[in-house]
């Protein structure tokens, strides 16, 4: 798949039609694969990533369990409104041409999603066009099963994810995101629907064909399940409410804890003026702060445009001196008709005609003032207040410099006397310390017996619901005997077993090779260059063991937080390698945790040869101006998204952060 062009017209911040050129180019022989965005937060990145999703995906680009309704208001918040006009479009779209591959024979497509209200609603339409033709005979519902079975929703998962997707791959510790990916990936999501569904179905049946009395049993065991469902949800609930207060506490423990080990040294201040001088400096940084507050909610902030209040006054200047023109303009030519008026009877008509010229001649510099028009229509009185509130705004722009300025110089010294509190001993604090120690010990072991005793309560609600369970099966399974339908029913439980081993085979070779291509491709972004990292999967819990290269284990949290970064990115390269399919790839700010190393790695090693087209959505403390030059090689457009806040819509500029130029 290559996706060749991307329009969004009047969607969230993208004022109008918008469109973007996505192919990859060649150039000196060599395919440049990255198309680079670059924005500040709040600019539109995601929109390009969502606009994607949405013209693919539709509903799904939300989630699998998203309601109709939820997703038509998101179409409605998803219409443009302007800031300037106070309005929003009564429409909108996504449009996303792109080739595709199927059997051998490669396909152009045209996909095309438009909403637009009616009254209170929405309504949305789909097309799509093959080869430039409009698939004829398709409903909404077929246009979308057609391009979910061209890119299913799962596997575009591995190719088109943003910060929140790494983020939680990387602090994925019990093995649930990378379960959800790998069953996206191989379609195990929708096989265990199915099986899901089919154990339902196999209830209905048997629960419609078993005998009255055995149907008594049924729904009062089913009763019975019913009630132990909620106590096991009430325990859990226990449960994690103490679990939080432990891990409150064992925090708290441990500071303190670490408070008493890190003890010694002398300071020749006393501790006593050294608090003292603290609380001084703790009450003049809250009067700063107050100060500042108050600046910065009064006319302080006006200053930062300091073009703008020069421009502006010296319109209303040029405003004040037209109005006045006027002014005497119009006074001029009441003079003249009142001065015709008296003379007309009193003067000879040529003699009247002389002193009416000579008037003229003296509004003759007033004739342009009809072409000129008043900007701001105000009096001297409200031009006074606006030149007040702009020198009000000058001198409190130096007065919160000047409060910053006392303020860094506070902060720093409430650094040193924290650093020499830290250092100044104090035996009768360590004293209390180790009682106050204790005390949290104490209580952190009265809420473990808590926390034991109220498994030990689920473990019982469970057991029961688990009997329970196993009673109904029976009571199902008799009912079947009983059934014309065992027929069918017996089909259901072969196809569930059917079913769990597809998923177990599948799953346990699908994970092998995984676990292969995440070590090559964690050693080609891995910073440390003595890191041989490997991962083993249990198929069955997909929980992940970290290995070195002697074969020890290692735990997650021994990882930094690049590291972790790291980790998450090849996990997806491998998933997105393990799938086969050769889709673009669309990551959305994905440099936010990692350092200048990690960094360098992932330009060098990911970006350029992950994809035959790499699509990067990028701030610019991201993709910098040196990673951006590192990265010039490769890409073959950028585009810069300027979000202007006095419209509330997005301007589009080809080239990045540093030189730019109108988007055609």
């Amino acid at each position: 798949m290559l996706i060749k062009e991307l329009t969004l017209t009047d969607f969230r911040v993208y004022e109008g039609k918008n469109s973007f050129n996505l192919t990859p180019e060649k150039r000196a022989g060599k395919t440049r694969p990255i198309i680079l965005f670059g924005g500040l937060n709040g600019a539109g990145k995601t929109s390009i990533l969502l606009g994607v999703r949405l013209a693919l995906y539709g509903r799904l680009c939300l989630g699998s369990a998203v309601s109709q309704k939820r997703y038509d208001e998101f179409l409605l918040d998803a219409i443009h409104h302007s800031r300037e006009t106070g309005r929003s479009a009564n429409s909108s779209s996504v449009e996303l041409k792109f080739t595709y591959a199927k059997l051998g024979t490669e396909s152009q497509y045209h996909v095309k999603r438009e909403w637009e209200r009616k009254g209170k609603g929405v309504k949305e339409t789909l097309t799509v066009l093959e080869n430039d033709t409009p698939i004829k005979g398709l409903s909404y519902e077929q246009a979308q099963n057609f391009l979910n079975e061209l890119i299913p929703a799962g596997v575009s998962d591995l190719f088109f994810f943003d910060g929140e997707k790494i983020a939680q791959l990387a602090d994925d510790s019990g093995g649930i995101a990378l379960e959800q990916s790998i069953k996206k990936l191989l379609g195990l999501d929708v096989v265990e629907r199915l099986s899901g569904d089919l154990t339902v179905l196999n209830r209905n049946l048997a629960k419609r064909s078993s005998a009255q009395e055995m149907q008594a049993q049924i729904d009062a065991e089913q009763s019975k399940l019913t009630h132990c469902r909620k106590q096991a949800e009430i325990v859990r609930q226990e449960i994690s409410t103490i679990l939080a207060q432990r891990a409150e506490l064992q925090d708290r423990a441990n500071r303190l804890q670490k408070d008493i080990d890190d003890r010694g040294g002398h300071f020749s201040t006393s501790r006593a003026q050294l608090e003292a001088r603290l609380s001084q400096l703790q009450s003049e940084r809250d009067n700063l702060i107050s100060d500042i507050n108050g600046l910065i909610s009064d006319a302080a902030p006006i200053a930062l445009a300091e073009d703008f209040c020069r421009r502006t006054k010296e319109q209303i200047e040029q405003d004040l001196q037209l109005h006045g023109l006027l002014q005497e303009h119009r006074i001029h030519n009441e003079y003249r008709t009142h001065l015709e008026d008296a003379l007309d009877s009193k003067l000879a008509p040529d003699s009247l005609a002389i002193v009416l010229a000579e008037m003229d001649k003296l509004g003759n510099s007033h004739q342009d003032l009809e072409s000129q028009t008043l900007v701001h229509d105000l009096t001297p009185s409200q031009a006074g207040k606006i030149y007040s509130a702009f020198e009000d705004a000058s001198r409190q722009r130096q007065d919160v410099i000047k409060l910053f300025d006392a303020l860094e110089c506070i902060e720093a010294e409430l650094d040193e006397i924290g650093a020499s509190l830290a250092r100044a001993p104090d035996d009768s604090l360590i004293a209390s310390d180790f009682e106050n120690l204790q005390q949290l010990q104490q209580k952190l072991g009265r809420l473990d017996a808590e926390i034991e005793s109220a498994r030990a309560k689920g473990k019982d609600a469970a057991n029961e619901a688990v009997e329970i369970a196993r009673r109904l099966d029976r009571l199902y399974e008799t009912a079947a005997k009983l059934s014309d339908q065992k027929r069918v029913i017996d089909y259901v439980n072969n196809a569930n077993g059917l079913l769990a081993d597809y998923v177990d085979q599948t799953a346990t070779a699908k994970v092998r090779d995984l676990e292969v291509q995440f070590t090559e491709c964690f050693a080609k972004l891995a910073r440390k260059e003595d890191m041989d990292l490997q991962i083993r999967i249990n198929p069955k819990t997909f929980h992940v063991e970290l290995l070195t290269g002697n074969g020890r284990t290692i735990a997650k949290d021994e990882l930094s937080a690049g590291e972790k970064q790291i980790f998450a990115i090849a996990v997806l390269e491998a998933l997105a390698k393990t799938s086969g399919r050769q889709l673009p790839m669309i990551v959305d700010t994905p440099l936010g945790r990692l350092d200048s190393e990690h960094r360098t790695k992932l330009i060098e090693g990911y970006f350029p040869i992950a994809s035959h087209q790499m699509i990067v959505l990028s701030t610019d403390t991201e993709v910098d101006e040196s990673f951006y030059s590192d990265l010039a090689p490769d890409i073959s457009r950028a585009y810069k998204l300027e979000y202007d806040s006095k419209a509330g819509a997005t301007r589009v500029r080809e080239g990045y952060f540093w030189h730019q130029k109108e988007a055609s």
